[in-house]
């Protein structure tokens, strides 16, 4: 059988087999209910389950952002069984192992948003005006195993996101999505997208979302054949 064909039979498979789990909306943590925001609102341009932006504030009056390190206090770390492996034998290990993702998701930020088509100067300074700060929390997390069949072991993870006047405090804007692998057909390239790569594409995603010039629509590919 054609590498193709295979790789199609397996996207069927992993839609029979459980993958619905991974793209089911989470339900918010305190990182976003405490801001009081309805969680349900979305942007119709932005490709994030939810999405809000406050509508009396001009996007364009900021300059500068601050992007703060990703959390994981938000985490459900009491669901890492479900990562349960020999890399992952205990909740301590999922942790240290979430902590490692946030560290990447952070890095990818920090790439994003230094983007010459962004349209903010990243800074560390929440005295400059002008100003916003970025802060984001990795809510939800699940490693496959590695020596298991990916047809039983899908990746998922989920996050949650804040933008604050860095002068007032005023919230700004918020999202949040949870994301499954995206699958990528392609003959002998097919592959499945793993949570390090999830994060680095919210990353630009959420960059582009403040560039609405360039970027009239942010676009979200579940599925990509080529």
């Amino acid at each position: 059988m054609k590498p193709h064909l295979i790789a199609a039979i397996a996207c069927l498979a992993l839609a029979s087999c459980g993958i619905h789990h991974a793209v089911a909306p989470a339900k918010p943590t305190a990182f976003l209910t405490s801001t009081g925001t309805d969680t349900s609102a979305r942007i119709s341009r932005l490709p994030f389950e939810h999405s809000w932006r406050d509508p009396d504030i001009n996007i364009t009056d900021y300059k500068n952002i601050v992007v703060r390190p990703v959390t994981v206090k938000y985490l459900h770390a009491d669901e890492w069984e479900r990562s349960k492996s020999a890399d992952i034998p205990d909740q301590k290990a999922f942790e240290k192992r979430a902590a490692t993702l946030a560290r990447h998701f952070t890095k990818q930020l920090n790439i994003a948003f230094t983007d010459p088509i962004c349209i903010f100067y990243k800074t560390t300074s929440t005295s400059k005006p002008e100003t916003l700060i970025l802060e984001v929390a990795l809510t939800d997390a699940h490693f496959p195993d590695t020596a298991a069949s990916p047809l039983t072991k899908i990746p998922v993870c989920g996050f949650e996101a804040r933008v604050l006047d860095a002068r007032t405090g005023k919230l700004v804007s918020t999202v949040s999505d949870r994301r499954g692998p995206d699958f990528h057909l392609s003959g002998e390239n097919s592959h499945i997208t793993y949570n390090e790569e999830i994060c680095s594409i919210w990353a630009r995603q959420l960059m582009e979302a403040s560039n609405k010039e360039i970027f009239a629509k942010v676009r979200r590919k579940l599925i990509a054949v080529e």
